[in-house]
């Protein structure tokens, strides 16, 4: 009876420090998922700042204006021929028509789970 108690300290002891070393593990690897998502997160806002500056750059009109002097660009007023009138986009019409395309649509009661599928996109062809 007391060999059993001592195999079954033993074990139990040894699940104990199974279960410590693997929860240690865990945390060290997450704190080097940690640290690869925030290098990560860096890198993206460096670059988002850099590309910032870009379009702030490309859209200078004084900067726009060398480029067009540098690469000897004329422009003129266009003619009469040149101008194309855009219809006006009635806002009120789009409205309406999303209410009626939302109102037609089924309740759907599963839709909570179509987080958990993959969807299909479209691809173009390259010819």
């Amino acid at each position: 009876m007391r060999a059993f108690r001592s195999v079954a300290f033993i074990v139990f002891a040894t699940l104990v420090a199974l279960i410590y070393v693997h929860q240690q593990v865990e945390l060290v690897k997450l704190s080097y998922a940690i640290g690869s998502k925030e290098k990560k997160l860096k890198e993206i806002l460096d670059r988002n700042e850099g590309l910032g500056y870009n379009i702030e750059n490309l859209e200078d009109p004084s900067r726009l204006e060398q480029v067009m002097l540098a690469k000897n660009v004329e422009m003129s007023f266009p003619g009469p021929n040149n101008i194309v009138n855009a219809a006006k986009f009635n806002s009120q019409k789009a409205e309406d028509g999303i209410r009626a395309a939302v109102a037609d649509r089924k309740l759907n009661l599963f839709g909570i789970f179509e987080i958990f599928s993959p969807r299909a996109e479209a691809q173009t062809r390259d010819r």
